[in-house]
């Protein structure tokens, strides 16, 4: 075998330093907090945000708090998760449930696609009282499903979408914060309109001009979707082009806590 060009075995000996000195800074840092109260602990962390904001310069200070930003917020998405034993408490505390469940009758066969732990497929089951095929390939997921939601008329099928659609004719196709991370979104929404025939989808995803940060994050470089792991992030006539390119029409929408929610017919 032949070696590695001097280029790539130099990157590698970064990496592996990074990766080390992040080990002994969190260690280090799991250490004080053990030891020191929550209240030095954030002093710390003010006087570390001010020197941050006192940086002569005023880009590079922005990247730092708006990174910081990010790790904040994903560290009380998970929090949010444990706060609300196990289910996001989004779920809760938004009620977007509802637009889902006031829009299906009762006894219609409903495919939830990325049903993630069933918390939604689940609930429109329960209060819709409709049957419903939930369909995810996370196998975590579907394992919390299956034990916190045990009912009849909720099926659980482990499955990546993009590969497998459970045969037969649906009412209707959910897809619930699922789109923004599918690259081949068109081809999949035709796919499942001419597999399970739908009367109507009903779709939830993100708006990408969600606050100012944005358009700064944009300007400095920096990633600016809400979730690393999207492929996009949409505005309403973006959607809609989207819908349209996929042979589906929009039949209602509306921009609420910062996503679309729409009815769209084939």
């Amino acid at each position: 075998m032949r070696p590695a060009p001097a280029g790539v075995r130099a990157e590698g000996r970064v990496r592996t330093v990074r990766s080390m000195l992040k080990r002994v800074v969190g260690r280090g840092i799991a250490f004080v907090g053990r030891v020191a109260p929550n209240r030095v602990m954030r002093a710390l962390f003010r006087a570390w945000l001010a020197r941050v904001e006192g940086w002569p310069d005023p880009r590079a200070a922005m990247r730092e708090l708006l990174e910081l930003d990010a790790e904040v917020e994903l560290a009380a998405d998970r929090t949010a998760i444990r706060y609300d034993g196990g289910i996001h408490a989004k779920h809760r505390l938004t009620g977007y449930h509802d637009f889902f469940v006031e829009r299906i009758r009762p006894g219609e066969r409903v495919l939830d696609l990325g049903c993630g732990k069933g918390e939604l497929a689940a609930d429109i089951v329960r209060r819709a009282d409709a049957r419903v095929t939930g369909v995810d390939r996370d196998v975590a997921y579907l394992a919390f499903a299956r034990e916190r939601f045990a009912l009849p008329g909720l099926e659980l099928v482990e499955g990546d979408l993009l590969e497998h659609v459970p045969d037969g004719h649906y009412d209707v196709v959910v897809l619930s914060n699922v789109l923004e991370h599918i690259g081949p979104r068109v081809e999949l929404l035709q796919r499942v309109a001419e597999q399970a025939q739908p009367d109507r989808f009903l779709i939830r995803v993100p708006v990408h001009a969600r606050d100012w940060t944005v358009p700064l994050r944009l300007e400095l470089g920096l990633p600016h979707f809400s979730d690393p792991t999207h492929e996009v992030e949409y505005d309403l006539e973006g959607f809609e082009a989207e819908m349209h390119a996929a042979g589906l029409r929009v039949e209602s929408s509306q921009i609420l806590w910062g996503e679309i929610w729409a009815e769209v017919r084939r």
